[in-house]
């Protein structure tokens, strides 16, 4: 019995010795202006594993840590008013060491859409909010062109709805939801279609002789989105060409449309 058990206990320090261990390394990015996050905190969750007993910090953004045992793990990042962000990455014997990039941003970024532009900053798509009556059934409209009484000059100011924001046809954007619900988002493109106002009389406040925008709900094509930061998914894929509507769902409501145009 007792050269079992020492048998057992040989067998036991054979398999912690070995077992393996690996590094993650990466960098904090801000997703809007491409650029490294200066002395941002990372840490592993679950895991001693921090940029706090790093001597001097992350003066760069870059991290790496070693000796870490086989197993999927969750990496977080974060710096004061900044959003807080996170990535798994996992360590095995085939793939030791791992590479996590971290995206955390100023969390007096704006909500809304952006395009994110190589070596500048993200350029904000407006969702020109004024254009988009409340539609019962029709969901989504814009419409193209109205007036409105100035109520200081008593006279009436026309307001035309902009072109729409030229993109290219394989878009990588970044979508800001303003609530703190994290459930995943839905991106879907839209052909427009051109219709009068009669057609939509569950749209409020439109005068029946008005021109909408609307969008052609059989022909939708669903852009893949993924989570990229807190409150932040990035939104990226290959769209249709032309004038176009893009809608944003967050468990099943409408967060914003978008008049875009794929060129």
């Amino acid at each position: 019995m007792k050269k079992l058990l020492s048998l057992f206990a040989v067998s036991a320090l054979a398999l912690v010795a070995c077992k393996s261990t690996g590094s993650v390394s990466g960098t904090v990015i801000d997703p809007f202006t491409g650029k490294a996050v200066e002395l941002p905190t990372v840490y592993v969750k679950g895991t001693t594993f921090s940029s706090q007993k790093i001597p001097g910090g992350l003066p760069d953004g870059t991290f790496k840590f070693e000796g870490i045992e086989e197993g999927t793990y969750t990496v977080e990042a974060g710096k004061g008013k900044y959003s807080k962000g996170h990535t798994e990455f996992t360590i095995s014997k085939d793939a030791a060491n791992a590479k996590a990039d971290i995206y955390i941003y100023s969390q007096s970024t704006d909500p809304g859409l952006y395009r994110p532009v190589e070596g500048a900053n993200a350029e904000k798509i407006s969702a020109r909010a004024i254009f988009q009556p409340i539609c019962k059934e029709t969901g989504i409209a814009f419409r193209t062109k109205f007036t409105v009484e100035n109520p200081q000059t008593k006279k009436k100011d026309e307001n035309v709805l902009p072109a729409p924001v030229d993109v290219p046809p394989d878009v990588t954007l970044l979508i800001k939801i303003a609530t703190s619900v994290s459930s995943p988002i839905e991106a879907t493109s839209y052909p427009i279609l051109t219709e009068s106002a009669k057609k939509h009389a569950d749209c409020d406040g439109v005068d029946p002789k008005e021109t909408l925008i609307v969008p052609n709900l059989s022909k939708g094509t669903v852009i893949p989105s993924a989570y990229k930061s807190e409150n932040l998914y990035e939104i990226k894929g290959s769209l249709q060409s032309g004038k176009q509507i893009l809608a944003i769902k967050q468990d099943g409501k409408l967060v914003n449309a978008y008049y875009i145009n794929a060129k």
